[in-house]
């Protein structure tokens, strides 16, 4: 029977409308690229200048999030007033993955602490420290600058009036840190394209992440009228009270003596003592927004898996403390924060082989398409062809071995350091993808030091190996947050043509930006008077780190204790894992004991106890049907409470210029 001429219609404007949405003009990325530059500009001077906040000490750095939320709000009013003039929703999704993946470089992520790793180990060298004597002989000087006059004394002392940055004895260190990071992104590609689909149709992984933005961007069609997310009153729920305290603070920055609402301040603030025996010693109680919403959308039994672990963590670490047990052979033994990284490092190899044991189907069928491809037969990868998706693993995996055998690494160190890095790129992919917990610092740099030099021990390591290990760390690597970012963006952009392109443009332009921006500062105002951490004390640590493995006269050797933690760890995954899917109610799923020890996750431990609590509350009396009208809330929480941090970074610039006022950092 024919259908009637007003469903018809009907029809053909739905279908108007999402073609609409999906349309994406060519001079969109031109707009995406200038946010970017001016986003990391912005953000290295409130981060270094001012000292306003931290934008980047995440997965989804606030240098992506309040660039990105100020034109999803302008965007809104557009949409309403002057529909012709706003952005579709794959306009502001392509905008929101440039951000992202180019947001990733600045400052603490990255920027400011390369410069000072880069300029640090000429300048700072002394008697006292022996770095001359003891490791110069084994850095990889090709990567540092040129030791020219005013190079390193203009960089930490400032060039005053009418001199001239030395642009070009940076050229090398900015080359092999954008390689590098092309290499790091080539290998998180190959991963994404190898295990999203997988994750996507069959696992059918939260990306809380991803899709609270492609929820907030849903609805752009060009035509007049409110976008969907601002119509209900949860969201505005959720925007005051995320902005409400931020915005009420920004009245003390004249008056001081003026009441302050301190629930969203910086952890150091808010801290419970608790115990000597407790190497932290401390609960921090500092509630954050955009953690509590993106966390929200994470199942019960990944966010019990989360805080369970560390609670347990912390009993253990009492117990080890109050007895004085250490882990080990004699001379060589560990405390629990020596013991609790092994464990975790278990535990994220077994979560690899759980991951790939799971996915072993569909990595069959991605094979089986490499080798005897069928013509017209949709490919089992993601964002590449199964073919490239190999070619570019492999070609990242070839570049980075010969940079770490540049750099002085002996070959099975090489060895070791890949393995363990791709361990934990897909690890920390998968967590992200899983649970939007987005605060993960790196892991694979302990990791690699701890299986090549706690659990092979150092015995047989070269000193070049040993000054390497150190110096290859996140503060001298570009881009090693960006492959955890990539299935997101993949999830947002959801289309394979025009990804990798995307991915490019946002890696270089952030890259590039955030590195001139940031040296310009250090010789316009003198790198030793901006941030003693990221200029001088992040250095002094990595290079007293290495000097200090060059002078031990007993290296240390094979440890069967440890290497039992670490099986330990990787055991219990493999039985959570089980547990998980044999029995229905276990509440807690494997991926939470690879943050076990983490001494970062202590400031948002109860963030997300309280954000399990208040969702298992929400399912127990309301059902899913309460749920869904409580997530715009949490939409409502991640605008408020970032439009209220960049206006308060606006009126640090404007009236604090030279001293502003801590509002975001970890």
């Amino acid at each position: 029977m024919a259908q009637p001429s007003g469903a018809l219609s009907h029809e053909v404007q739905a279908a108007e409308a999402v073609a609409e949405a999906e349309r994406v003009r060519w001079w969109m990325v031109l707009i995406a690229v200038v946010t970017l530059a001016l986003g990391c500009i912005a953000s290295m001077y409130l981060e270094m200048r001012t000292r306003s906040v931290r934008m980047a000490v995440s997965n989804l750095p606030m240098t992506a999030l309040l660039p990105f939320v100020f034109w999803l709000l302008g965007n809104t009013l557009l949409k309403r007033f002057m529909p012709r003039l706003s952005l579709t929703s794959a306009e502001l999704r392509l905008l929101l993955c440039v951000l992202w993946i180019g947001g990733l470089f600045v400052g603490y992520n990255w920027a400011s602490q390369w410069v000072g790793q880069m300029a640090g180990p000429r300048y700072l060298a002394s008697p006292e420290n022996r770095w001359e004597e003891l490791i110069f002989d084994h850095l990889p000087w090709w990567m540092y600058p040129i030791n020219a006059p005013r190079v390193l004394e203009g960089f930490y002392q400032g060039l005053g009036s009418g001199g001239s940055v030395p642009w070009g004895a940076w050229s090398m260190p900015l080359f092999w840190s954008v390689t590098t990071a092309l290499a790091i992104t080539a290998i998180g590609l190959g991963l994404t394209a190898l295990f999203q689909k997988h994750w996507v149709q069959h696992e059918r992984l939260a990306f809380p992440l991803a899709n609270i933005s492609l929820s907030l961007t849903e609805g752009f069609d060009r035509r007049r009228g409110w976008p969907p997310f601002v119509r209900t009153r949860a969201f505005w729920v959720g925007f005051a009270a995320s902005a409400f305290p931020v915005l009420w603070n920004i009245a003390t920055y004249w008056v001081p003596g003026f009441p302050r609402i301190s629930i969203y301040d910086h952890h150091a603030r808010r801290k419970i003592h608790l115990s000597r025996y407790l190497s932290i010693h401390a609960l921090t109680y500092r509630i954050l927004p955009t953690l509590t919403a993106f966390t929200f959308l994470c199942n019960l039994d990944i966010l019990f898996g989360i805080w369970a672990p560390y609670v347990v963590g912390c009993a253990i670490q009492y117990w080890m403390n109050r007895t004085g047990i250490a882990v080990g052979l004699s001379g060589q033994q560990v405390d629990y924060w020596g013991a609790a990284p092994i464990f975790a490092n278990g535990a994220i190899a077994g979560l690899v082989v759980w991951a790939i044991w799971a996915a072993r189907g569909h990595l069959k069928r991605v094979f089986r398409q490499i080798a005897a491809p069928i013509p017209g037969e949709a490919p089992e990868t993601a964002v590449l062809s199964p073919r490239m998706a190999i070619v570019v693993l492999t070609s990242g995996l070839i570049y980075m071995a010969f940079w770490l055998h540049n750099v002085g690494c002996d070959p099975l160190v090489i060895a070791f350091f890949l393995l363990s890095f791709c361990m934990v790129l897909l690890a920390t992919m998968k967590l992200l993808a899983v649970s939007g917990y987005a605060f993960v610092h790196p892991f694979w740099s302990g990791l690699s030091k701890t299986n090549t030099m706690t659990l092979l021990g150092t015995t047989g390591m070269s000193d070049s190996s040993l000054v390497g290990l150190q110096v290859v760390h996140p503060r001298s690597l570009a881009g090693w947050r960006v492959p955890p970012a990539l299935p997101q963006v993949a999830k947002i952009w959801g289309k394979t043509k025009g990804s990798v392109r995307l991915i490019c443009i946002g890696l270089l332009v952030g890259l590039l930006t955030s590195a001139l921006s940031t040296i310009w500062l250090c010789y316009a105002d003198g790198g030793a008077n901006l941030d003693y951490w990221n200029t001088e004390g992040a250095a002094r640590n990595v290079y007293n780190r290495a000097a200090g493995m060059l002078v031990e006269t007993e290296r240390t050797v094979f440890d069967p204790y440890k290497m039992g933690i670490w099986l330990t760890g990787g055991l219990l995954v493999v039985l959570f894992g089980v547990l998980q899917t044999r029995v229905l109610w276990w509440p807690a799923h494997p991926l939470g004991l690879m943050l076990f020890g983490m001494p970062y996750l202590q400031f948002y431990m109860l963030n997300v106890f309280l954000v399990w609590v208040s969702k298992l509350v929400v399912l127990r009396l309301g059902g899913i049907e309460l749920y869904r009208r409580v997530l715009p809330c949490c939409y409502g929480l991640i605008v408020g409470y970032v439009f209220a941090v960049g206006c308060s970074c606006l009126v640090d610039v404007i009236w604090f210029p030279e001293r502003g006022h801590h509002v975001y950092s970890w």
